[in-house]
């Protein structure tokens, strides 16, 4: 078989992989929320409340859309917003549900970017460049939420002590700051030997770019979250971000696809003594049907659409065959 032959199948077959891992989530985690769960959930927070969840939820996944944008400006291709909007949100919004975002996020992205000229290596440095983005703007608000709250208020959920959980804020924030002397004064291309590849770093306006890019997509993320809870609740925005990238962070440490479970418990655990447990875990419910569900249905549909445009004219020769048969 040819590799030319090969690579059509596989992208011919990505679509349908991806669209049926789609269909066994959202089945498991609408059997995982049951409806009576969903409904006290829905009916405790107020709807104006809901709508502004899904104004956050749908700009932190425009803000997602930048990642790529930048990524794409390091490998210096240029591509219509359009199509590196659409295909950034399809891409992000399987990884967050299905998990193992590099493959199936990576997945979306090949298929989709590969019709627009970009190699399989291209697409893999997209990713790269994107998971680099993503852990920039992570270390720089956690670290500086573990600096100044040092384990207490909103960060009491982790049972750090002050000088542990300073030390690990400055770290995280030393990290960052290696990484940005790297993009300003080390040269641009790493050389691995063993895998035979050259990696680019970012110029240093770009680092930069990659940092703010990301600390916008945190506190959208986390703004979800926080718009969902009963007013008078104690906890500011900036706590909020801080715990919100806090608990993302152990529930990425999880591997568990967002987290479930690792990251509602660290919410709990941290607002508790302020909320009722109940309304907690209502609200995390209604967190997770705006920021995971919802953009996963809409893209496996815009998904689906793609697709089906695609292969419109196959689809119209088969209703064809098939009213003939009939």
């Amino acid at each position: 078989m040819s590799r030319a032959l090969l690579r059509r199948g596989v992208l011919a077959l990505l679509p349908l992989v991806l669209l049926s891992l789609a269909f066994l989530v959202m089945r498991h985690e609408l059997r995982e929320l049951s409806a009576a769960a969903m409904m006290r959930a829905l009916t405790s927070i107020p709807r104006e409340r809901i709508a502004w969840a899904v104004v956050c939820a749908a700009s932190n996944y425009l803000a997602l859309t930048l990642y790529d944008v930048l990524a794409l400006r390091h490998l210096g291709r240029r591509l219509p917003y359009r199509q590196v909007g659409f295909t950034s949100f399809v891409g992000y919004a399987f990884g967050h549900n299905i998990g193992m975002s590099f493959l199936t996020g990576g997945g979306v992205r090949y298929r989709l970017y590969s019709a627009r000229g970009l190699s399989a290596w291209d697409v893999a440095r997209v990713g790269t460049f994107n998971a680099l983005t993503f852990w920039s703007g992570l270390l720089a608000v956690a670290g500086v939420a573990l600096v100044v709250d040092a384990g207490q208020g909103a960060m009491s959920a982790l049972s750090l002590r002050p000088g542990v959980a300073r030390g690990l804020g400055l770290g995280m924030l030393g990290v960052l700051g290696a990484y940005l002397v790297a993009c300003a004064r080390v040269r641009r291309t790493l050389k691995v030997p063993r895998l035979g590849v050259e990696l680019s770093l970012p110029t240093w306006r770009l680092a930069v770019a990659q940092v703010v890019v990301s600390c916008l997509d945190w506190t959208l993320g986390a703004m979800v979250l926080w718009v969902l809870l009963p007013q008078g609740v104690g906890i500011q925005p900036a706590s909020m971000v801080a715990l919100f990238a806090v608990a993302q962070l152990l529930g990425i440490a999880s591997q568990v696809p967002g987290g479930l479970g690792v990251f509602d418990s660290v919410i709990l655990a941290a607002l508790t003594p302020e909320v009722p447990g109940a309304v907690v875990l209502g609200t995390l419910v209604v967190y997770r049907v705006v920021y995971y569900l919802l953009p996963f249905a809409v893209a496996s549909l815009m998904l689906a659409g793609h697709e089906l445009s695609l292969h419109r004219g196959q689809v119209a020769q088969w209703r064809g065959r098939r009213r003939q048969a009939g």
